[in-house]
């Protein structure tokens, strides 16, 4: 009789901590939080930690899980030259922000072919991949509230309140929808250049702001909330097996 493996994911983000737990391949439960969820009753066997933080808010994080979950054991995933069939395209391959890498390894899981992979969160996160795993690079752009965030922190006199944000039709014809919609527009130029270039690849989407973009763009996507979660399953299930 096989024994159930519970794992939790820690997927530490630019702006939140996004926690996933499965058992075998089913996800049971999703959080996002400042710190460890507790009393959930999940007891993890195993705990996969990826994050794109300063190494010292990475330690913090790590202690503080450790605390909760002390007989669990750990493993911190970072971005490698190869892993479940796909190869990284970075000279420098650990450069290659984790949740970018993550993100890749499992849209080409899910893909089984050419796929463009977006992860639309803090910044927007492009990513090509080829059906014979090689990850051909990709691309990063601020994501829609950092470029609305830039221009109000950076003008003197561009201003509204959040309950002017209203939608429109036409051209815009309010400083809200002016810096919003033109927000938008650029970040969805970006993404129809890059499917000109790559009309029969597959895409795979995720983040914050992707469903947003999936309303607005002409483009067949399929949308994985959880694509980090599901890339860091496969990749820490493979050292598990290499340590075996």
């Amino acid at each position: 009789m096989s024994v159930v493996a519970r794992v939790l994911v820690v997927d530490a983000g630019n702006t939140s901590i996004k926690f996933t737990a499965f058992e075998d391949e089913q996800i049971l439960w999703v959080q996002r939080d400042d710190s460890c969820p507790v009393d959930t009753g999940f007891a993890p066997d195993r705990i996969y930690f990826a994050s794109v933080r300063s190494k010292e808010q990475s330690a913090l994080l790590h202690a503080d899980i450790q605390a909760e979950f002390p007989g669990s054991v750990w493993f911190t995933l970072t971005s490698q030259d190869e892993a479940c069939g796909v190869i990284n395209a970075y000279v420098e391959p650990k450069r290659l922000g984790v949740d970018r890498w993550l993100g890749v390894i499992a849209a080409h899981h899910r893909a089984k072919g050419d796929v463009v992979v977006v992860d639309a969160g803090t910044a927007i996160k492009v990513d090509v991949v080829g059906k014979d795993g090689v990850h051909l690079g990709g691309y990063i752009t601020p994501g829609l509230g950092m470029m609305e965030n830039v221009l109000l922190s950076k003008t003197a006199r561009i201003r509204y309140d959040a309950c002017e944000v209203v939608a429109g039709r036409g051209l815009p014809d309010s400083t809200a929808r002016a810096v919003t919609e033109g927000c938008h527009e650029m970040v969805l130029g970006f993404l129809e250049r890059i499917h000109r270039r790559y009309p029969n690849f597959k895409w795979v989407v995720t983040g914050g702001d992707s469903q947003v973009l999936l309303s607005l763009l002409d483009i067949s996507m399929e949308y994985q909330p959880n694509l980090v979660a599901l890339g860091a399953k496969l990749v820490g299930d493979e050292q598990v097996r290499g340590n075996k």
